[in-house]
């Protein structure tokens, strides 16, 4: 009986050296995969921003193995006080282990997964094969055990609870340091991202300024077209003005020329008419002679005569000029008035429309130094236009290069989440297998407790 119970004792010694070992093993695979194998920048910010994610998680799985590696020291430190003492009572209460444990280890968080438990405490041992993670690979050992094998012996020293307080301390202080040094790596990352950022800002700010830049020139460019077909108007219509008194001042010009057509028509009348007057005063004269040499024959037959005729010639004559003087002014005096009329009107009209002309020559003369100013203006506009349609060009350029730059970091990041997702499933995974261990563990507990009772209660009988 106390060799099977020696035997029972070095089984369980070597069962607590190989869990620790394992759990040795899986705790070092579990805490440093973050920082294993993040040779660039690029993957040690997707690391830390992947451990800033899964810290919760790890932190909760941390802690349930440290607190189910005390659990199962403590219940097989009971269990071999109870066989020291041959007392029966070898159920574990939960709330005392962590009372104690908590006593053991100041500081300590000790988490749980309740849904867990009853999985732990009714697994078949003899069905459930035994996963250990190999120097931090997915392929997981099948390890059996021959529960039945009682010749092989084991060398193991016992666990205190004071080494497993100072390891569990250990564990909490290397938690903490890593805690620190993500919150160093997430410091530095944001420094990092810091230039990044604030060059991104000013180029945004930049690119509002260019557009509020050529909003105000557009604004302007569209002031200056106004007013340029403002002063298109004007002109247009100084222009239409000034056609029209040129029109009039040719019509006034052709009137002008008709008139002295007209005038010198009558000029050649009135010539024509004072040579008929010069012939009918040498045909007057000339009768007049033959009367006078007429009447220089005997006076006193013919002096009667020649008397009656000569007078009735002359008031022949006289009557005649006198006929013809008042023909002619019925004539052509009112024509001459008329002339003399629209002479003296189209000089005043072309007094007017000279002075129109010269008023909107003088009129016109400032326009046309606004115009070119403001054709300048528009050419220095569109040239301003021009450059800053460049430089937004060039920025866009520029921007969109950024914007590729920072979709392939994102890409890396994603990528570099993604590996963290997959790294944190075979985590999730090796939990599992964990817990499967510890349920192993657990059971194992228990039929060696039974064995215990079992061997206790012969020994007692």
């Amino acid at each position: 009986m106390g060799e099977g119970t020696g035997r029972e004792g070095e089984r369980e010694r070597t069962r607590q050296k190989t869990k620790e070992q394992g759990l040795g093993q899986k705790e070092a695979s579990f805490v440093f995969p973050l920082f294993n194998g993040c040779g660039s920048q690029s993957e040690e910010n997707e690391a830390i921003k992947s451990a800033d994610l899964d810290l919760p998680l790890e932190r909760g799985l941390h802690t349930n193995l440290l607190v189910e590696e005390e659990l199962e020291e403590l219940g097989s430190w009971r269990e071999r006080e109870v066989m020291a003492d041959s007392e029966p009572a070898l159920d574990l209460d939960n709330a005392e282990a962590f009372s104690e444990l908590g006593a053991g280890v100041p500081g300590a968080l000790l988490e749980l997964d309740g849904e867990d438990t009853p999985e732990m405490l009714y697994m078949d041992p003899t069905n459930m094969p035994f996963l250990q993670d190999t120097e931090s690979t997915d392929s997981p050992v099948v390890l059996q055990e021959d529960m039945e094998d009682d010749e092989v012996y084991y060398d193991a020293e016992d666990i205190s609870i004071e080494d497993l307080g100072k390891h569990f301390q250990e564990c909490i202080e290397a938690v903490e340091e890593l805690e620190r040094e993500r919150d160093q790596l997430i410091r530095e990352l944001m420094l990092l991202r810091e230039p990044a950022l604030e060059e991104i800002r000013q180029a945004h700010e930049e690119i509002l300024e260019a557009y509020r830049l050529h909003a105000k020139v557009e604004l302007e460019r569209d002031s200056l077209r106004d007013e340029i077909r403002q002063v298109k108007r004007k002109l247009f219509r100084v222009t239409r003005e000034c056609v029209a008194c040129q029109y009039q001042l040719e019509n006034r010009r052709h009137d002008v020329a008709q008139f002295a057509v007209y005038r010198e028509e009558l000029e050649s009348r009135v010539s024509q008419l004072s040579e008929e007057l010069s012939q009918l005063r040498e045909t007057c004269e000339k009768e007049k002679e033959q009367l006078r040499e007429q009447l220089k024959a005997p006076r006193r037959r013919r002096s009667s005569c020649y008397l009656q005729a000569s007078r009735r010639l002359s008031m022949e004559f006289e009557s005649f000029v006198a006929e013809s003087r008042q023909g002619l002014e019925e004539q052509y005096e009112p024509k001459l008035m008329r002339l003399l009329e629209r002479r003296e009107a189209s000089r005043k009209a072309l007094q007017k429309t000279q002075g129109e002309i010269h008023r909107l020559k003088e009129t016109l003369r400032p326009l046309q130094g606004e115009v070119s100013k403001l054709l300048l203006q528009n050419k220095n506009l569109e040239q301003q236009i021009l450059l800053i349609k460049q430089k937004r060009d060039e920025e866009v350029l520029q921007y969109k290069d950024q914007v590729e730059e920072m979709e392939e970091r994102l890409r890396e990041l994603k990528n570099g989440v993604q590996l963290q997702q997959k790294k944190n499933q075979e985590l999730e995974e090796l939990r599992a297998s964990l817990h499967q261990e510890l349920s192993i563990y657990k059971d194992c507990l228990e039929i060696y407790g039974q064995l215990c009772k079992s061997e206790a209660k012969q020994d007692q009988d």
